[in-house]
């Protein structure tokens, strides 16, 4: 029998909403923090990336298994709410302590969180999304959550905060607007979210396999994932070049609009003419991007780059995620969304470390044209002819009859 819920395009777009008001509290205290720790309590970019990269590491030991997990449960919604219950959490810990290594444990817990919920959410997401429309469901929700991420930055704009740098006080006001956007989507998710029943059974033994069906696509994201640090340093690189906080703001909030305004109408492409190009053209773009990054030495240059950044979000979040799903059976979408996790989380515990150690030692050129060469590598892995067999076909709409 067919699940109730299986074809449903409200619950994607009601999971968007989550993630919107999610955003709408992380966002700001993501720029903030590493401003604050770096400018306000002396600390270097390598502690940074030491701190960006344990939290991925604890986030590897949740993504796997709570995506496996929730191919075994009656229901993933469980595990997404205390992803998004404990990210919450954490940010509201970060008003009760001064001490670095303890801003960087609530870091860690955060992203704790979001190792909990991602594999289960996105496996949720394509479980609702109709045959052949994966792209469309997965651009609503990337749309969604870029808007909170405006709006977090908006609501924080408006009330007069970042003119100057992040000290402690800007910092925990950023926090406190926070806060109540978290148990916001924390409510939304419990009580607008039904329990989707799983259409299938998967076998209840725990096997550390990947799935078969998207081995070389992992491959070639975790190797593009090498380059893919935390973008921390992007805020500190801005800061670097003579940005304020408040116009780092800004130029999020321009960077995340672009991003949304291509979510929809580029996760529609994918559905029509297949993800495979848009990916390699979207990966191509980060790999130009963060090569100018480190060459720049102008805040116009910088931002030039940053919008083409924003095109690279807006070009390939949703799209990666809607062909891992056309390559996986149902009953393997929690476990094949929990790989793909876990390959970003291997890849992001030393793409950070490095990228903080390279630009505390060698500088911001060095250590942005090192990112932008593990892009092009993955790019390379991804254009293979043997993936490419495998990946066409599973990127193509289905046929539908003229009668």
């Amino acid at each position: 029998m067919k699940n109730a819920s299986e074809g449903s395009p409200s619950i994607p777009t009601r999971l968007g909403w989550v993630a919107f008001l999610n955003d709408c509290s992380s966002e700001v205290v993501a720029r903030a923090l590493p401003l604050y720790l770096t400018a306000s309590l002396g600390l270097t970019p390598a502690f940074v990336g030491v701190v960006e990269g344990l939290a991925e590491a604890v986030g590897i030991l949740l993504r796997g298994f709570s995506g496996w997990l929730s191919d075994r449960m009656a229901s993933r919604k469980p595990l997404v709410v205390g992803g998004y219950a404990l990210s919450t959490l954490a940010r509201i810990c970060l008003l009760a302590i001064n001490v670095p290594i303890l801003f960087g444990l609530a870091r860690v817990f955060d992203r704790t969180g979001k190792g909990l919920r991602s594999a289960p959410r996105d496996a949720m997401v394509a479980d609702a999304a109709a045959v052949g429309m994966s792209g469309r469901a997965f651009g609503i929700t990337r749309f969604l959550d870029t808007l909170g991420a405006m709006t977090g930055i908006v609501v924080v704009l408006l009330v007069g905060v970042g003119p100057g740098t992040v000290d402690e006080e800007t910092f925990r006001r950023c926090v406190m607007i926070a806060i109540p956007f978290g148990l916001a989507s924390v409510a939304l998710l419990v009580f607008a979210v039904p329990r989707i029943t799983r259409a299938t059974k998967a076998k209840k033994y725990i096997a550390w396999e990947v799935p078969r069906e998207a081995r070389g696509y992992l491959l070639a994201v975790g190797i593009f994932a090498l380059g893919n640090s935390s973008d921390a340093f992007l805020v500190l690189r801005a800061s670097e070049l003579g940005y304020s906080f408040q116009e780092i703001l800004l130029l999020m909030l321009a960077f995340n609009g672009l991003a949304a305004a291509l979510a929809i109408p580029v996760g529609r492409l994918s559905d029509r003419i297949g993800r495979l190009r848009i990916l390699v053209l979207g990966w191509l773009v980060y790999a130009g991007a963060y090569l100018a990054f480190g060459l720049v030495e102008s805040t116009t240059g910088f931002a030039a780059a940053l919008f083409a950044y924003g095109a690279f979000y807006g070009f390939t979040d949703g799209t990666e995620k809607a062909m891992l799903a056309d390559l996986l059976p149902p009953e393997k979408r929690g476990t094949g969304f929990g790989s793909l996790q876990l390959v970003l989380g291997v890849a992001a515990l030393p793409s950070s470390i490095l990228t903080g150690w390279l630009m505390t030692a060698y500088g911001s050129r060095v250590a942005f044209a090192v990112a932008a060469g593990f892009a092009l590598c993955g790019t390379l892995a991804l254009t293979r002819r043997e993936i490419r067999a495998k990946m066409e076909p599973a990127s193509q709409p289905p046929k539908t009859s003229d009668g």
